[in-house]
């Protein structure tokens, strides 16, 4: 019958196979020796064999007490780790983190987040998916995602929501256009070209801004290509498709065949909010992500 015997067993057991010693594992022990001895007694009366042999000069394992030793120990660690997990737990900083992101946001410091979050918090699952904002809002609010990176200001009263940063838009022109060498340009010389744009569908606060550029610069955009990546409008570019404005985060993308410049007398600015649920405000896990972002994303 095993049924009687307690965790204090295996810990006063383990000290004594380690030490081989009744005085000194008791010590180790915090208790007395006598207590000691009736624990040692105990557990070997709950197994029915001797664990170790007594005489007056030494105390030796047994071949059973050697097998037991390993596997007390085995026992002992396991509920140490229980005993973290549940920590952890406890503290919310065990678990899952599902993030949402677009294309962008890698070149915004993303990348830095994700390493320096799984480096400081290793037992939560951090996950990363690629949404457009439209499809972001509803993933928080269904819960599918715990996190969303946005450009939407126009959010649900249960989203809760915070300026991360706010760059400027650039001109994206395709290497080979005439005008590419330019590092400053009007916005109005671009009127009769196409363009291409992130679908309003995916982006309606990008599609909006870029739209309500050109118009302050006299002209409506000719927009020949909806697209539904970031990496898709500029390589769109880059084959002569069009040109198009996008965050400045994307020239440190470095991608072939396109320029950037600096648009004239430009006061647009592309604003990215982290997002999240109002009912997740206590979240452990959320804050540490908070803490994060601020330093590798923020403003």
């Amino acid at each position: 019958m095993t049924t009687g015997i307690e965790l204090r067993h295996f810990r006063h057991f383990v000290a004594l196979a380690e030490e081989l010693h009744f005085g000194r594992a008791a010590r180790r022990c915090n208790i007395s020796q006598p207590p000691f001895s009736v624990s040692i007694r105990q557990l070997e009366q709950q197994l029915g064999f001797a664990l170790v042999e007594r005489s007056s000069h030494d105390v030796r394992l047994t071949a059973a007490g050697t097998a037991f030793y390993q596997e007390a120990c085995k026992a002992l660690s396991q509920v140490r780790q229980a005993a973290d997990v549940a920590t952890r737990v406890h503290g919310g900083l065990d678990g899952v983190l599902r993030v949402g992101f677009f294309a962008s946001m890698l070149y915004r410091g993303l990348d830095r987040a994700v390493d320096r979050f799984r480096a400081e918090f290793p037992a939560v699952a951090l996950q990363l998916l690629e949404l457009s904002t439209s499809d972001q809002i509803p993933a928080l609010l269904g819960r599918q995602i715990h996190y969303g990176f946005v450009h939407s200001t126009k959010l649900p009263t249960e989203i809760a929501a915070r300026e991360l940063l706010s760059e400027p838009f650039l001109l994206c022109l395709p290497l080979k256009h005439p005008a590419s060498s330019e590092q400053i340009q009007k916005l109005s010389d671009f009127r009769d070209e196409p363009f291409v744009l992130f679908s309003r569908a995916f982006s309606p606060s990008y599609y909006d801004q870029v739209v309500a550029r050109c118009l302050a610069a006299g002209f409506h955009p000719d927009i020949q290509h909806h697209v539904r990546h970031w990496l898709t409008v500029v390589a769109c570019v880059s084959k002569g498709m069009g040109v198009t404005l996008v965050p400045r985060a994307l020239a440190n993308a470095k991608l072939p065949d396109v320029r950037f410049a600096t648009i004239e007398d430009s006061t647009v600015e592309s604003v990215v909010h982290g997002a999240w649920l109002h009912a997740e405000n206590d979240s452990a896990i959320l804050s540490a992500w908070h803490r994060v972002v601020g330093q590798e994303i923020g403003i």
